[in-house]
This record gives structure tokens, C-alpha cells and sequence, in this order.
């Protein structure tokens, strides 16, 4: 079970900075292994557990359904699930480096002892965007419920956050200040990761500053995941860190160390800059023939507006390059090409602009 992950989505505001990449693709994912978790109260427990994850993904629209499932010593078991929403909008054009987003998330967990807890949460976000950086500041309402309360707890307040990209690096901070029963509370995350040949590295870390008359202790956490890929759809992954507590579903804090073998669709793409250039494609009209160079690549789809960005695939030529045939009306054209169903590139040598989520899109001129 990723519990640095669980616990991240379950705690109040504990979601980063997410700019989905313009891809339409399907991810899932399945860590099977043991846990070995501390809370405060308590010493360490034990347990097996199996945790599926489904993602999808489509331009500007990202969306994540998980959960966990951990069976502990005297037959006692615990399940949790998590999904959430985020979706993009351009109010002043494609082309606009600002950008809306609407996010949603749900949270739940069911204990064999007759513990239940939820939570809710809802933001708007306004984006400045850059090719490898951003900015964001918005608003957040969470609710939070248990079955050992006699009501729904809620909590408002502001948020912001940075993002940086930086070759197979990915950078974010949030700070998400909150008014939780007549106190004001601030807490900051930041995270970090990267990949290097088979390995992929997330490190997280965090705080929260709770004022004296709440009579809450202030706490700080951290961790981290390594996975190491042994094929594309299998890994061993290992995780290990603390988490704080959850105030809205009264959940404690807790350390942790965890195992497991994951099986996946596919390992999750690392970002990367996409390549420039500074000569336009250009077509006939009517019929033409695309033909592009992605070394490494085992199958190259395009996606254009002309397609409604939906998956055409190519074909390898026997020269190696990728070929396709289109048929488009005068004036400019946008395609992206999609290799091995993760990847989102800009071809090498076309002319490509921003395309308002952190990445580039190239230009093809029809005469």
C-alpha cells in the first residue's frame, strides 16, 4: 500500500500542484505488499495489503480513482479510497498563459472495528503557466465526517502553490493557510522527483502551524517512495516516512515503512522539454504524407486539432521514419505526436508555442 500517498490525499489540503500534460491516455496500477505502521498512540502494526490505482487523462482534463486494502493480525482489516477531478480551462484563448482550473476530491475509509471517516474537498485555482515553471492561487472548502462525530466539519482558507520542471525533475510547493472551528491554521507542502535509468525518486515534505489556544501541537512530516523498474509494467517499490494527523476525520499521526511489487499498464512518464525548431511544416492541399524521426520509439500516434486530438497511429517506413496521410483544409494546423502511448513530444525541427499546460504544441501550415 502507498501510504505516503493515501495519507497525502486524506490529509487536509494535502494535494500538489498537478498541471496534467495534454495526453489522452489510460494508466492503471497494482502495489501488492506489507506495511508496518506506527501511529502515535501505538506501536507498530503489521499488515498485507493490496492497492489499485486507475488514472485518466485527456488534455486538460485529469482524473484519479484509488484505493487500499490492508488485512492486520486478529482478523482486523481497514479499506480507504480516494478520487479526484481536476479540470483546465483557457477563459482567454489556447494561447493565454493563464489558466482556471476546478478541482474535486473524495475520501473515505471503513475500519472492521466500526470506524468510518469522509472528506470532501473542492478549489479554484487561477494558473500562470510557463514552459518548464508556474504560479497558482485560489480558494478551498473541505468537509470532513466519522461515524464517532455528531456532525460534518468543515474548513475554508486560501491557497498557493509553485511548480518547476527541470529536465527529469519536478518541483512543487503549496502553502494552504485554513480556518478550522474558529482557529486559523497554516500548513506547507513541498515535493520532489525524478527518475535515473530504472529508478524513480519522490521525496515529500511538510508542516503545519497550529495557533496555542487550539491546543494543538505543531507537527512536521516528510518521506519518501523509490521504485525500481525491472520491465515497463513491473517494480519494487519501497516507501518510508511519517504523516500528520488528519484534524477533519480525526484520523491520528503516524511513521511508517512499506514494500510492494507494483504491476502497471506501463511506468509513468518522466516530463521533458519538448524539442524546438524553427522551420514550419508545411502540406499540399488535399492529400499529404507526414513522415517524422523518433528513434527509440515502438509505436507513434498524432493527435491534432483536425483529429479532435484523438490517437491516429503511424506507420514505420523503411527508412525508420513514421509515416502518415492527411488530408487538411488551408491555414495552421496543431499536433502533438504521442510515443509509446506516454509521452507527449513536439517533433524534432518543427516551429512549437506554448500550449497553455507546460508544454509545446507544433504548428503545420496548409498553403
Amino acid at each position: 500500500m502507498q501510504l505516503d500517498r493515501l495519507t497525502a490525499a486524506l490529509a487536509l489540503g494535502g494535494c500538489f500542484l498537478v498541471l496534467p500534460q495534454p495526453t489522452a491516455a489510460q494508466q492503471w496500477q497494482l502495489d501488492m505488499g506489507g506495511n508496518s505502521v506506527a501511529y502515535d498512540t501505538t506501536g507498530y502494526v503489521r499488515s498485507a495489503s493490496i492497492a489499485p490505482l486507475l488514472a485518466w487523462q485527456r488534455r486538460a482534463a485529469y482524473a484519479t480513482l484509488g484505493g487500499a486494502f490492508a488485512e492486520f493480525a486478529a482478523s482486523q482489516w481497514t479499506s480507504q479510497g480516494h478520487g479526484d477531478l481536476s479540470v483546465l480551462f483557457a477563459p482567454a484563448g489556447e494561447a493565454s498563459r493563464f489558466r482556471t482550473e476546478v478541482v474535486g476530491a473524495v475520501d473515505g475509509s471503513v475500519h472492521s472495528g466500526g470506524y468510518r471517516a469522509a472528506a470532501s474537498r473542492g478549489e479554484l485555482r487561477l494558473h500562470v503557466v510557463g514552459r518548464s515553471a508556474g504560479f497558482w492561487a485560489g480558494g478551498t472548502a473541505v468537509t470532513g465526517w466519522t461515524s464517532s462525530s455528531t456532525g460534518i466539519t468543515s474548513a475554508l482558507g486560501p491557497t498557493a502553490g509553485v511548480w518547476g520542471r527541470r529536465q527529469a525533475w519536478n518541483l512543487s510547493v503549496a502553502w494552504m493557510p485554513y480556518r478550522l472551528e474558529g482557529y486559523w491554521f497554516n500548513e506547507a507542502q513541498g515535493r520532489a522527483s525524478t527518475s535515473i535509468g530504472r529508478v524513480d525518486l519522490t521525496a515529500y515534505l511538510g508542516g503545519r502551524r497550529a495557533p496555542s489556544a487550539a491546543a494543538i501541537p505543531n507537527t512536521a512530516w516528510g518521506g519518501g517512495t523509490l521504485a525500481v523498474w525491472f520491465t515497463p509494467q513491473v517494480a519494487l517499490v519501497l516507501g518510508a516516512g511519517t504523516y500528520p494527523s488528519d484534524l477533519l476525520q480525526t484520523l491520528p499521526k503516524g511513521s511508517y515503512l512499506s514494500a510492494a511489487i507494483r504491476l502497471s499498464r506501463h511506468r509513468p512518464p518522466t516530463w521533458a522539454p519538448a524539442s524546438t525548431g524553427h522551420a514550419l511544416y508545411a502540406a499540399a492541399r488535399g492529400a499529404s504524407e507526414l513522415r517524422f524521426a523518433v528513434p527509440g520509439a515502438s509505436r507513434v500516434d498524432l493527435v491534432g486539432d483536425w483529429t479532435g486530438w484523438q490517437a491516429v497511429p503511424l506507420q514505420r517506413a523503411a527508412d525508420g521514419r513514421w509515416v502518415v496521410r492527411v488530408r487538411l483544409e488551408p491555414g495552421v494546423h496543431r499536433f502533438n505526436l504521442v510515443v509509446d502511448g506516454q509521452r507527449w513530444i513536439a517533433p524534432e525541427g518543427s516551429a512549437a508555442v506554448d500550449d497553455g499546460f507546460g508544454g509545446k504544441t507544433s504548428l503545420l501550415v496548409v498553403p
